[in-house]
């Protein structure tokens, strides 16, 4: 997205110093994550977070960004500098202000384009072989963005856990798996642990068919940044797959966000013998 010149300039020299003496402050708050980049302007590094969650869909269309109190508690930062990334995100049309009401998101549609690439759910189901620590596995009503990815109506129960992956004792990515309630109240807690999709072939007896997944650069909000043990805005991969059975009915959504640092997914494309015949996919994803 277009910013401005990060200069003192473009922001004032006491806006400046501010935000400096704010990054320093950081390192003795225990409650927030450090931003990844001192020498990045605050507002800028809140803005570009910001941005991701409504470009990702965490923030929809209509929804309501936290309080200005809310961001400055989150992020460990002065309500100026949170006034400053509102204001940047109000010019290039991401959000609205209304006076008594708060600060909406906008009608934002974002540009969905790449490289479509055919694979086999074997590699999918092949990568969790790492330990896995389960934070929580809790019943939900769908929101619209939920029920919209898992073919449902907003309201319906779903089965939603969220776990952390380590690799060599070190957390690489944040999952959050969302399940039909009719399949995921069959899981025992220590399938959690395992590999959902396994689980579901191999113990439920419900066929795979197909999946799609989307990926993307994204960052670390202060959530993210704790549970991953990063800094915030640290840059991370965003996978979203959606997986179904037989039928079409959608059995798993999952999203993840793995670290960058620790975690690359490697890609291998051939032409086959026909010059017609599409890309084949050969998923080679592993920690570093």
């Amino acid at each position: 997205m277009k910013r401005p010149a990060m200069t003192a300039g473009s922001i004032g020299d006491d806006d400046v110093a501010k935000q400096r003496s704010e990054s320093a402050a950081q390192t003795g708050r225990g409650a927030a994550p450090a931003f990844v980049d001192r020498s990045v302007p605050l507002y800028y590094q809140l803005a570009n977070l910001l941005t991701e969650k409504i470009v990702s869909r965490e923030l929809l269309t209509g929804d309501r960004l936290p309080t200005e109190v809310e961001l400055v508690e989150q992020y460990g930062i002065s309500r100026i500098t949170v006034r400053q990334a509102l204001r940047l995100l109000e010019e290039e049309g991401l959000i609205r202000r209304e006076v008594g009401r708060g600060t909406f998101v906008t009608d934002y549609r974002p540009f969905i384009g790449g490289l479509k690439v055919e694979g086999s759910l074997e590699d999918v189901i092949s990568l969790g072989q790492n330990p896995v620590k389960v934070l929580s596995v809790q019943s939900v009503k769908a929101g619209p963005d939920d029920a919209e990815k898992m073919g449902i109506q907003p309201g319906d129960p779903i089965v939603r856990a969220t776990r952390i992956r380590l690799y060599r004792d070190q957390p690489y990515s944040y999952i959050v798996n969302d399940l039909p309630a009719e399949i995921g109240k069959r899981f025992s807690k220590s399938d959690w642990k395992g590999v959902v999709l396994k689980t579901i072939e191999e113990k439920l007896k419900i066929p795979l068919r197909d999946a799609e997944q989307t990926v993307r650069a994204s960052l670390a909000d202060g959530t993210l940044a704790r549970m991953l043990e990063t800094k915030i805005g640290a840059p991370l991969l965003a996978v979203e797959r959606v997986v179904r059975t037989d039928g079409g009915r959608v059995v798993e959504r999952v999203r993840i966000h793995y670290r960058s640092d620790i975690y690359a997914m490697k890609v291998h494309l051939s032409r086959g013998d026909h010059p017609e015949r599409r890309w084949a996919f050969a998923s080679r994803q592993k920690a570093k």
